[in-house]
């Protein structure tokens, strides 16, 4: 099969001077990263003891495989679903700030106590001896009547990662960051409160976003970028629409490409910065070399990329 794409839906090549633009776009992006690679590394060798200390590399390693897949989007002009990982950037980003804002172990436990509670409730849905598994059954009986669904309860692995998850809550370091997980749920009236809210913290995610002055990155790209998560943001598609034409604008369109790219780049730069300071400040001048290089490039970049787009 060898079927070809309409070239008004689906432009697959882009001309030479767009893509060229891409093309910086998507190394300088890669560049960022690569120094992010260094600094994965330097933490694990500071060999930390206790998992949690754990929590912040993994949401930075997050955060990487987040920009990289941003590059990679970029490269191939496809910026509205760059604009989908931009927003679960942010909300690592965002999470991993707050951790390293103040009383980091006691956040990144918080983290693990709602990643386990998150993990035992939906564990438990495939136990037959559960109150929630009948009610999960129903549900899966009602959209698939000619499934057999018996091999999906009770099965040896369930059980143990259950038994993982309650051994690991009540382990001591673990106990009183349990005991608070459960006083607010209480307090907020929710059976899943988010982890950012134990300790009296924010009640939802753009209220961390507030506390650590980020309300503008909120507003105008987590909650703009959330349009292309959702099926809010579906009308973007149409270019014009009137009583006798519609003109859809096509898939791969390269509007916004800058600003995705200006932000990932800010986003990462500012993480390092953050991370550097409070978990490796010996390594804090390693960035600050790095930048003296990247920066010249970096701006000439973005002086020379004008881009004419026109619906």
């Amino acid at each position: 099969m060898n079927t070809k794409p309409i070239d008004d839906v689906l432009p697959r090549i882009a001309d030479e001077y767009l893509q060229n633009i891409l093309d910086d776009f998507s190394k300088t992006i890669d560049e960022v990263v690569n120094f992010g690679t260094h600094i994965i590394l330097w933490d694990i060798e500071h060999k930390r003891e206790g998992k949690d200390n754990n929590i912040p590399t993994l949401f930075l390693r997050n955060i990487l495989e987040l920009a990289d897949s941003i590059s990679v989007l970029t490269k191939n002009s496809l910026i509205d679903p760059a604009k989908i990982q931009i927003r679960a950037l942010l909300e690592n980003h965002f999470g991993l700030l707050y951790i390293l804002q103040k009383d980091e172990r006691q956040r990144a436990l918080s983290f693990m106590v709602w990643r386990a509670k998150k993990d035992l409730k939906y564990y438990k849905q495939f136990v037959s001896a559960n109150p929630s598994s009948k009610e999960f059954k129903a549900k899966i009986l009602k959209d698939e009547m000619n499934i057999d669904i018996t091999k999906f309860f009770d099965s040896p692995d369930i059980i143990k990662a259950i038994e993982a998850k309650v051994t690991l809550l009540n382990k001591p370091e673990f106990k009183e960051v349990h005991k608070e997980y459960m006083r607010t749920s209480k307090k907020l009236n929710t059976k899943n409160p988010s982890w950012y809210s134990l300790y009296d913290g924010p009640n939802n995610f753009q209220e961390m976003s507030n506390r650590l002055k980020k309300t503008i990155a909120y507003e105008f790209q987590y909650r703009k970028y959330s349009e292309n998560v959702h099926v809010t943001g579906v009308q973007k598609g149409f270019a014009k629409a009137g009583k006798d034409e519609a003109q859809i604008i096509q898939i791969r369109d390269f509007e916004h490409c800058k600003d995705v790219f200006t932000s990932t780049v800010s986003y990462l730069l500012e993480c390092y910065t953050e991370y550097l300071t409070k978990r490796i400040p010996e390594k804090r001048n390693e960035l600050t070399e790095w930048y003296k290089d990247f920066k010249e490039p970096y701006n000439r970049i973005i002086s020379k990329s004008v881009i004419n787009y026109k619906k």
